[in-house]
């Protein structure tokens, strides 16, 4: 059988919250190792899959609950466009208030701090108020206009960085009043790390979690590692293959994930945090990294970019293996990347 044995990006919801990575799938190849176990649930507005293997019932029960209740949690915490922790931090920032932060939602901001100075600002978790300008924080309803240019440039200019919290231990004790923190372009990352740390704890060590396409290896798969297409950006159909070892992470993000139509131009949901305008240079970027929550930025960061930033951006975020396919179908990846490929016909 030489099919994708899993689509990209399987959603049933029309509000997905977590950017989508809809360009990876687990090739059908592995389907001859035994899959002693899945795991399938619905969290965070796409479909979540599990693989263990090499554990009996015992484990993988243990492992259920812990990671459908910890996904329950940051489903709800860790939306800003519903009641939960950060919509509170939110809250407070607008009026100015202090704020105590749950330690994982203080260590994430900080992390998103951390790679938006290390990006240069492609990467921006702060961009909550202009992704709301643009009606992209409800994708159940339709933005019917392109937002004013000086409502944009208002709000850019008002502070929307991250490096301008200022912190007393896990307390926000001041941040612009314009700041609105929008997780989506590194939680899935974060997510990734902690379901490995999740299934460590309950004895399994070899498995492969699955996030709406995006996806971290633990183990091995019968001793083998786990081969993983990439799908082209204009087609259901994967362009290349790669085997994804024990640890690393797999993730991708792309102009077709989520996106509007205002007067018969397509908008992408990735904004660019320099111009307060949608990407239209990048179709796709997978990145594969041992971080996974360092992937996940690092891979907005390059839809941002683009080409032209391609090389700059690889070394300043340490990216060993990337790859950039842009609006016209031209491609940009790291010798290293290359070298693991194989292309498919």
């Amino acid at each position: 059988m030489n099919s994708i044995l899993q689509a990209c990006c399987s959603t049933r919801s029309s509000r997905n919250w977590l950017s989508a990575g809809i360009a990876c799938a687990l090739l059908a190849a592995c389907s001859t190792a035994p899959r002693e176990h899945q795991l399938d649930f619905f969290a965070l507005g796409t479909e979540v899959s599990v693989s263990v293997y090499g554990v009996g019932n015992k484990e993988v029960e243990r492992a259920s609950q812990s990671l459908q209740a910890y996904f329950a949690v940051v489903g709800h915490d860790w939306y800003p466009w519903r009641p939960g922790e950060l919509q509170r931090v939110n809250t407070a920032l607008a009026a100015q208030r202090p704020v105590q932060v749950s330690p994982p939602l203080a260590h994430i901001i900080r992390r998103a701090a951390e790679l938006e100075i290390q990006s240069n600002n492609t990467f921006n978790a702060g961009l909550g108020g202009l992704t709301e300008l643009w009606g992209l924080d409800d994708i159940t309803v339709m933005p019917e206009h392109v937002p004013d240019a000086a409502a944009i440039d208002e709000l850019l200019s008002s502070g929307l960085s991250l490096t301008g919290i200022e912190w007393r231990g896990d307390e926000i004790r001041s941040a612009p009043s314009t700041l609105m923190i929008d997780l989506g372009g590194i939680a899935k990352g974060a997510i990734l790390e902690e379901s490995i740390r999740l299934l460590l704890a309950a004895g399994i060590d070899n498995a492969i979690v699955n996030i709406g396409g995006d996806l971290t290896v633990l183990g091995s798969i019968d001793g083998r590692a786990a081969r993983i297409g990439i799908r082209s950006p204009t087609a259901a159909a994967a362009i290349a293959a790669i085997n994804i070892a024990a640890g690393e992470t797999i993730l991708t993000s792309g102009n077709y994930e989520r996106f509007v139509e205002i007067g018969g131009h397509r908008y992408t949901h990735i904004l660019d945090p320099r111009s307060g305008y949608p990407v239209e240079h990048t179709a796709s970027v997978t990145v594969v990294h041992t971080d996974a929550a360092l992937a996940d930025a690092a891979a907005t960061a390059l839809m941002v970019g683009g080409s032209v930033e391609f090389d700059a951006l690889t070394q300043a975020l340490g990216l060993e293996f990337a790859l950039l396919i842009d609006a016209s179908g031209d491609l940009r990846l790291t010798p290293a990347m290359g070298e693991r490929l194989d292309w498919l016909d």
